[in-house]
């Protein structure tokens, strides 16, 4: 990583093996929120911040101003401080610049207050990281659909994808337009300090031969519901993919009176179909689910979703399952 020590960062590192209760706690970041340690771990190392009242607000976006200083601050090590004069983040922008994570043509200083999008955010986890030998670029570039050589930051993108920091949609786009809450941010430079927590593509990008879909799922024409009928639309699913990155989904788990769920924002579920629990290539539960007032949903469950695998989401129009995986499981 370029400019952060070999020392820096096995500090880092064995700082984070040693939490297991975090020093940083806010009002509304509890334990279950699939954010929950990056949160707080970053928390506690002083890269990022909450607000005065407590929150850290994992939901609002981020600005460049406060992404740049959250990079800054892992990169480096040290924060610069608030800038005296003009706009607060002026003294983290200038820092950014002289360290060449990008320069003021790519991030003008007039765009510190205004959101982020994913495409600058590439640029600057592509600068921190340095020179990176990346295997097959071609091809990894080519499974990323909305990103040709026409596309601007093509090479920080495909970089910083390849390199498990930014990850990919479930529809094989990268959507560099797009921005990121908080939250998601915080998980991004939690993947760029510990490489442990990165979410690398298929080998080099090239994806080895799939196993059919009975192999995947042993049960999927004998999975009985709760009213013991088989499950039709299950039994009718044809094909299947993997989604290893089960965080980005922001799942957060509920429970009240012994009645346990899965709550899922508005803007996840709307793309999620039926949703099962897979453990050890088998459907074991159809999960329930509520519509809730404002939109969202929660999906009942009984089984320890500690011990699953993947949440299975089965879109009946075109009979494919998405196997996420499971951000609880211990």
């Amino acid at each position: 990583m370029k400019r952060t020590t070999a020392c820096l960062l096995s500090i880092l590192l064995i700082m984070s093996a040693a939490y297991t209760v975090y020093g940083m706690e806010y009002s509304d970041i509890m334990a279950s929120n699939w954010a929950y340690e990056a949160v707080n771990t970053m928390s506690d190392k002083g890269i990022i911040k909450g607000y005065p009242d407590g929150s850290f607000r994992p939901e609002n976006t981020v600005t460049y101003g406060e992404f740049i200083k959250m990079s800054l601050i892992a990169d480096t090590g040290k924060d610069v401080g608030n800038s005296a004069d003009g706009y607060w983040a002026d003294s983290y922008y200038e820092a950014a610049v002289r360290n060449k994570y990008f320069t003021k043509y790519d991030i003008p200083k007039a765009n510190l207050s205004k959101e982020i999008d994913r495409a600058h955010m590439a640029l600057i986890m592509s600068a921190i990281l340095g020179d990176v030998d990346i295997k097959n670029y071609d091809k990894i570039q080519e499974g990323i659909t909305d990103i040709s050589y026409k596309t601007q930051y093509e090479y920080d993108i495909t970089k910083a994808y390849a390199a498990g920091i930014l990850t990919g949609y479930t529809d094989n786009t990268f959507k560099p337009e797009r921005t990121l809450s908080r939250a998601e941010s915080a998980t991004v430079i939690h993947r760029l300090v510990d490489e442990s927590k990165r979410v690398l593509p298929d080998a080099g990008g090239v994806k080895s031969e799939p196993k059919p879909l009975d192999e995947v799922i042993t049960n999927l024409d004998s999975f009985y519901t709760q009213s013991g009928n088989v499950e039709k639309f299950l039994s009718a699913a044809e094909t299947y993919e993997f989604d290893t990155d089960g965080a980005k989904y922001q799942m957060t788990l509920g429970e009240n009176r012994g009645t346990k769920w899965i709550h899922f924002p508005a803007s996840v579920e709307k793309d999620l179909g039926r949703k099962y629990f897979v453990k050890e290539n088998k459907v074991v539960e159809l999960l329930d689910p509520v519509l809730l007032t404002e939109g969202a949903v929660n999906s009942l469950y009984k089984t320890d979703i500690k011990t699953i695998d993947y949440i299975a989401s089965l879109t009946t129009l075109n009979h494919h399952i998405l196997l996420i995986s499971n951000p609880f499981k211990k």
